[in-house]
């Protein structure tokens, strides 16, 4: 359901991505918004997220 690779901010460095988990955090590599799909993808609405950018900014729990 991860759609994070398919992101424009998204860089292949060999993260899996699911960035909006707490358990997996920021990505290590990923520096520059380059526009964000977040709010469109699945697990974001079954998740119940109001944050974007969970690559650079950090998982819901670390933006809230």
């Amino acid at each position: 359901m991860c759609t994070c690779k398919s992101c424009p901010s998204f860089e292949d460095c060999g993260e899996n991505g699911g960035f909006c988990f707490p358990t997996i955090g920021k990505s290590s590599c990923i520096k520059t918004e380059n526009g964000c799909i977040c709010g469109g993808c699945p697990v974001y609405e079954k998740m119940g997220l109001k944050n974007i950018y969970f690559c650079i900014r950090g998982s819901e729990k670390e933006q809230s």
